[in-house]
Protein backbone atom coordinates (compact mmCIF):
# COMPACT_ATOMS: atom_id res chain seq x y z
CA UNK A 1 0.00 0.00 0.00
CA UNK A 2 1.23 3.40 -0.90
CA UNK A 3 2.39 5.84 1.77
CA UNK A 4 1.63 9.58 1.37
CA UNK A 5 4.81 11.74 2.05
CA UNK A 6 5.04 15.70 2.25
CA UNK A 7 7.91 17.91 1.91
CA UNK A 8 8.35 21.55 2.64
CA UNK A 9 9.78 23.64 0.42
CA UNK A 10 10.71 27.52 -0.56
CA UNK A 11 9.00 30.02 -3.00
CA UNK A 12 11.68 29.67 -5.07
CA UNK A 13 11.97 25.82 -5.29
CA UNK A 14 7.92 25.65 -6.07
CA UNK A 15 8.45 28.57 -8.85
CA UNK A 16 11.29 26.22 -10.29
CA UNK A 17 8.97 23.36 -9.70
CA UNK A 18 5.64 24.37 -10.84
CA UNK A 19 6.60 27.09 -13.35
CA UNK A 20 9.44 25.90 -15.20
CA UNK A 21 9.16 22.28 -14.25
CA UNK A 22 12.74 21.80 -12.88
CA UNK A 23 13.54 19.91 -9.72
CA UNK A 24 16.13 20.20 -7.57
CA UNK A 25 18.16 17.77 -5.72
CA UNK A 26 21.31 18.57 -3.19
CA UNK A 27 24.67 16.76 -2.39
CA UNK A 28 23.79 15.96 1.45
CA UNK A 29 27.64 16.34 2.69
CA UNK A 30 26.99 19.85 1.60
CA UNK A 31 24.26 21.03 4.07
CA UNK A 32 24.87 22.62 7.19
CA UNK A 33 24.63 19.52 9.80
CA UNK A 34 27.55 17.90 9.68
CA UNK A 35 25.78 15.02 11.27
CA UNK A 36 23.96 14.40 7.85
CA UNK A 37 26.16 11.61 6.41
CA UNK A 38 28.41 11.89 9.49
CA UNK A 39 30.82 9.38 7.92
CA UNK A 40 31.18 11.64 4.93
CA UNK A 41 31.89 14.29 6.40
CA UNK A 42 35.12 12.99 7.93
CA UNK A 43 36.60 12.01 5.13
CA UNK A 44 39.28 14.67 4.24
CA UNK A 45 41.91 14.54 6.56
CA UNK A 46 44.84 11.85 7.14
CA UNK A 47 43.52 11.73 10.55
CA UNK A 48 40.14 10.95 9.19
CA UNK A 49 41.22 8.26 6.65
CA UNK A 50 43.09 6.52 9.25
CA UNK A 51 40.40 6.30 12.01
CA UNK A 52 38.27 5.03 9.18
CA UNK A 53 40.91 2.51 7.73
CA UNK A 54 41.61 1.63 11.04
CA UNK A 55 37.97 0.89 12.09
CA UNK A 56 37.79 -1.38 8.06
CA UNK A 57 40.96 -3.22 9.06
CA UNK A 58 39.60 -4.16 12.82
CA UNK A 59 35.79 -4.78 12.65
CA UNK A 60 34.88 -3.89 8.91
CA UNK A 61 36.89 -6.60 7.03
CA UNK A 62 39.24 -7.76 9.63
CA UNK A 63 42.83 -7.43 8.09
CA UNK A 64 41.57 -7.47 4.53
CA UNK A 65 43.64 -4.83 3.43
CA UNK A 66 42.29 -5.24 -0.27
CA UNK A 67 38.77 -4.75 0.71
CA UNK A 68 39.58 -1.19 2.55
CA UNK A 69 40.35 0.88 -0.34
CA UNK A 70 37.50 -0.90 -2.48
CA UNK A 71 35.21 0.18 0.68
CA UNK A 72 36.73 3.47 1.20
CA UNK A 73 36.49 4.73 -2.49
CA UNK A 74 32.93 3.82 -2.86
CA UNK A 75 32.32 6.20 0.12
CA UNK A 76 34.41 8.76 -1.13
CA UNK A 77 32.43 8.54 -4.77
CA UNK A 78 29.10 8.52 -2.48
CA UNK A 79 30.24 11.44 -0.96
CA UNK A 80 30.77 13.96 -4.14
CA UNK A 81 28.07 12.22 -6.25
CA UNK A 82 24.89 11.72 -4.06
CA UNK A 83 21.95 13.92 -4.87
CA UNK A 84 18.82 13.75 -2.23
CA UNK A 85 15.60 15.15 -1.14
CA UNK A 86 13.57 15.10 1.94
CA UNK A 87 10.17 14.02 2.20
CA UNK A 88 8.06 13.33 5.70
CA UNK A 89 5.53 11.00 6.66
CA UNK A 90 3.51 13.71 8.62
CA UNK A 91 0.80 15.64 6.77
CA UNK A 92 1.48 18.74 9.08
CA UNK A 93 3.47 19.44 12.72
CA UNK A 94 4.41 22.75 14.61
CA UNK A 95 7.68 21.99 14.40
CA UNK A 96 8.17 21.13 10.48
CA UNK A 97 6.29 24.40 9.75
CA UNK A 98 8.71 26.06 12.02
CA UNK A 99 11.88 24.30 11.00
CA UNK A 100 11.22 25.05 7.68
CA UNK A 101 9.48 28.34 8.03
CA UNK A 102 11.18 30.30 5.49
CA UNK A 103 10.44 33.07 6.65
CA UNK A 104 6.41 32.42 7.31
CA UNK A 105 6.88 31.51 3.22
CA UNK A 106 7.15 27.81 3.50
CA UNK A 107 5.23 25.66 1.00
CA UNK A 108 3.99 21.94 1.93
CA UNK A 109 4.21 19.58 -1.08
CA UNK A 110 2.25 16.26 -1.15
CA UNK A 111 2.83 13.30 -3.22
CA UNK A 112 2.92 9.32 -2.96
CA UNK A 113 5.54 7.22 -2.34
CA UNK A 114 5.19 4.76 -5.55
CA UNK A 115 4.51 8.03 -7.70
CA UNK A 116 7.58 9.97 -6.54
CA UNK A 117 9.75 6.78 -7.02
CA UNK A 118 8.07 7.23 -10.51
CA UNK A 119 8.70 10.67 -11.09
CA UNK A 120 12.16 10.56 -10.18
CA UNK A 121 13.22 7.51 -12.36
CA UNK A 122 11.85 9.34 -15.35
CA UNK A 123 13.71 11.91 -14.26
CA UNK A 124 16.84 9.91 -14.50
CA UNK A 125 15.85 7.21 -17.00
CA UNK A 126 19.48 5.39 -17.65
CA UNK A 127 19.73 2.86 -14.73
CA UNK A 128 23.53 2.06 -15.51
CA UNK A 129 24.50 6.05 -14.90
CA UNK A 130 22.23 6.53 -11.95
CA UNK A 131 20.66 4.65 -8.85
CA UNK A 132 17.29 5.62 -7.18
CA UNK A 133 16.31 4.92 -3.61
CA UNK A 134 13.71 5.84 -1.21
CA UNK A 135 14.17 4.96 2.16
CA UNK A 136 12.68 5.47 5.52
CA UNK A 137 15.09 7.63 7.90
CA UNK A 138 15.83 6.13 11.53
CA UNK A 139 16.69 8.10 14.24
CA UNK A 140 19.72 6.03 15.75
CA UNK A 141 22.68 7.92 15.64
CA UNK A 142 24.96 7.77 18.96
CA UNK A 143 27.11 10.98 18.83
CA UNK A 144 29.85 9.68 20.90
CA UNK A 145 30.57 6.67 18.13
CA UNK A 146 28.82 8.07 15.08
CA UNK A 147 32.01 6.95 13.03
CA UNK A 148 32.39 3.27 14.22
CA UNK A 149 28.43 3.20 13.98
CA UNK A 150 27.65 4.12 10.38
CA UNK A 151 30.26 2.18 9.44
CA UNK A 152 28.66 -0.72 10.87
CA UNK A 153 25.88 0.35 9.12
CA UNK A 154 27.20 0.14 6.19
CA UNK A 155 28.66 -3.32 6.27
CA UNK A 156 25.26 -4.42 7.75
CA UNK A 157 23.27 -2.84 4.20
CA UNK A 158 26.02 -3.78 1.84
CA UNK A 159 25.31 -0.07 0.78
CA UNK A 160 27.52 2.62 0.77
CA UNK A 161 24.89 5.31 0.89
CA UNK A 162 23.61 3.88 3.51
CA UNK A 163 24.85 6.24 6.32
CA UNK A 164 22.12 8.68 5.01
CA UNK A 165 19.25 7.17 6.19
CA UNK A 166 20.18 7.46 9.65
CA UNK A 167 20.17 10.90 11.98
CA UNK A 168 20.33 11.91 15.51
CA UNK A 169 17.67 10.97 17.99
CA UNK A 170 17.13 15.03 17.88
CA UNK A 171 15.47 14.94 15.01
CA UNK A 172 12.74 11.99 14.97
CA UNK A 173 9.85 14.72 14.95
CA UNK A 174 10.58 14.92 10.85
CA UNK A 175 9.51 10.87 10.41
CA UNK A 176 11.73 11.85 7.35
CA UNK A 177 11.96 9.47 4.25
CA UNK A 178 14.91 10.26 2.15
CA UNK A 179 15.14 10.37 -2.03
CA UNK A 180 18.55 9.55 -3.11
CA UNK A 181 20.12 9.55 -6.33
CA UNK A 182 23.29 8.39 -7.13
CA UNK A 183 25.29 9.45 -10.13
CA UNK A 184 27.51 6.38 -11.23
CA UNK A 185 29.13 8.18 -13.84
CA UNK A 186 32.44 8.66 -12.75
CA UNK A 187 32.36 5.43 -10.82
CA UNK A 188 35.14 4.09 -12.71
CA UNK A 189 37.78 6.15 -11.45
CA UNK A 190 37.38 5.27 -7.93
CA UNK A 191 38.17 1.63 -9.23
CA UNK A 192 41.46 2.62 -10.61
CA UNK A 193 42.38 4.90 -7.58
CA UNK A 194 41.63 1.53 -5.59
CA UNK A 195 43.66 -0.81 -8.09
CA UNK A 196 46.29 2.10 -6.78
CA UNK A 197 46.36 1.17 -3.51
CA UNK A 198 46.13 -2.66 -4.13
CA UNK A 199 48.96 -2.72 -6.90
CA UNK A 200 52.25 -4.96 -5.29
CA UNK A 201 50.47 -4.08 -1.58
CA UNK A 202 51.36 -7.79 -0.72
CA UNK A 203 55.18 -6.94 -1.11
CA UNK A 204 54.60 -3.21 1.22
CA UNK A 205 52.97 -4.77 3.85
CA UNK A 206 54.81 -8.32 4.33
CA UNK A 207 56.06 -8.01 7.81
CA UNK A 208 54.15 -4.92 8.89
CA UNK A 209 52.76 -4.81 11.95
CA UNK A 210 48.95 -4.28 11.94
CA UNK A 211 49.15 -0.23 12.71
CA UNK A 212 52.25 0.04 10.26
CA UNK A 213 49.62 -1.60 7.44
CA UNK A 214 46.93 1.15 8.18
CA UNK A 215 49.45 3.57 8.26
CA UNK A 216 50.50 2.56 4.56
CA UNK A 217 46.91 1.97 3.50
CA UNK A 218 45.79 5.87 5.29
CA UNK A 219 48.67 7.10 3.28
CA UNK A 220 48.29 5.25 -0.21
CA UNK A 221 44.59 6.14 -0.21
CA UNK A 222 45.50 9.85 0.85
CA UNK A 223 47.55 9.87 -2.41
CA UNK A 224 45.22 8.05 -4.68
CA UNK A 225 42.61 9.50 -4.04
CA UNK A 226 40.86 11.65 -6.92
CA UNK A 227 40.19 15.39 -6.06
CA UNK A 228 37.17 16.19 -7.35
CA UNK A 229 35.83 19.58 -8.73
CA UNK A 230 34.21 20.79 -5.21
CA UNK A 231 32.61 23.91 -6.11
CA UNK A 232 29.75 25.03 -4.85
CA UNK A 233 27.44 24.64 -7.83
CA UNK A 234 28.40 21.12 -7.80
CA UNK A 235 25.84 20.49 -4.91
CA UNK A 236 23.35 21.04 -6.97
CA UNK A 237 21.56 19.46 -9.67
CA UNK A 238 18.52 21.08 -11.20
CA UNK A 239 16.64 18.60 -13.80
CA UNK A 240 14.04 19.13 -16.19
CA UNK A 241 11.08 17.28 -14.17
CA UNK A 242 8.56 16.37 -16.79
CA UNK A 243 4.66 16.33 -15.85
CA UNK A 244 4.39 17.43 -11.77
CA UNK A 245 0.21 16.20 -12.09
CA UNK A 246 1.63 13.07 -12.31
CA UNK A 247 3.15 13.10 -8.88
CA UNK A 248 2.00 16.04 -7.44
CA UNK A 249 -1.14 15.70 -5.58
CA UNK A 250 -1.71 18.81 -3.40
CA UNK A 251 -0.03 22.13 -2.27
CA UNK A 252 -1.03 24.24 0.95
CA UNK A 253 0.89 27.13 2.04
CA UNK A 254 2.20 27.69 6.17
CA UNK A 255 0.08 28.75 8.21
CA UNK A 256 1.27 31.99 8.88
CA UNK A 257 1.58 34.14 5.69
CA UNK A 258 0.03 36.93 4.51
CA UNK A 259 -3.56 36.77 2.72
CA UNK A 260 -1.43 38.30 -0.45
CA UNK A 261 0.91 35.55 -0.91
CA UNK A 262 -1.75 32.34 -0.28
CA UNK A 263 -3.30 33.84 -3.21
CA UNK A 264 -0.43 34.61 -5.43
CA UNK A 265 -0.03 30.28 -4.17
CA UNK A 266 -3.21 29.78 -5.07
CA UNK A 267 -3.12 31.18 -8.70
CA UNK A 268 -0.45 29.32 -9.55
CA UNK A 269 -1.65 26.10 -8.43
CA UNK A 270 -5.60 27.12 -10.32
CA UNK A 271 -3.21 27.68 -13.89
CA UNK A 272 -0.98 24.84 -13.88
CA UNK A 273 -4.26 22.79 -12.60
CA UNK A 274 -2.70 21.72 -9.31
CA UNK A 275 -4.89 20.88 -6.23
CA UNK A 276 -4.26 23.80 -4.07
CA UNK A 277 -4.96 22.33 -0.53
CA UNK A 278 -5.24 25.88 1.12
CA UNK A 279 -3.57 27.69 4.10
CA UNK A 280 -3.01 25.42 7.06
CA UNK A 281 -5.90 25.93 9.81
CA UNK A 282 -3.04 24.64 12.37
CA UNK A 283 -2.88 27.45 14.47
CA UNK A 284 -6.73 28.73 13.93
CA UNK A 285 -8.86 28.12 16.91
CA UNK A 286 -12.13 26.17 15.85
Amino acid sequence: MSKKLFRYIGFEDFINLAINNKDRFVRPSSWEDKYEGYLFSHMETTEDVHQIVSEMYYNLCPRNYYAIPDNYFRMWHSKWFTYAQCWSKHPETDAMWRCYSYGNRAIRIRTRDDKLLVHTEKIFPDKEQFSVYLGKVSYDLNKKSVLEQQIRQMKDSLLAHETYFHKRPAFRHEGEYRLLIADNSLYSAEGFSSFGVKFKIEEQVKNKTDEEIIEYVTNKICAQRPDWNRNGDNNVRIEDAGDISEFLEGVMVHPLAPQWYVDIIRDICQSKKIKFDGQSEIYTLK
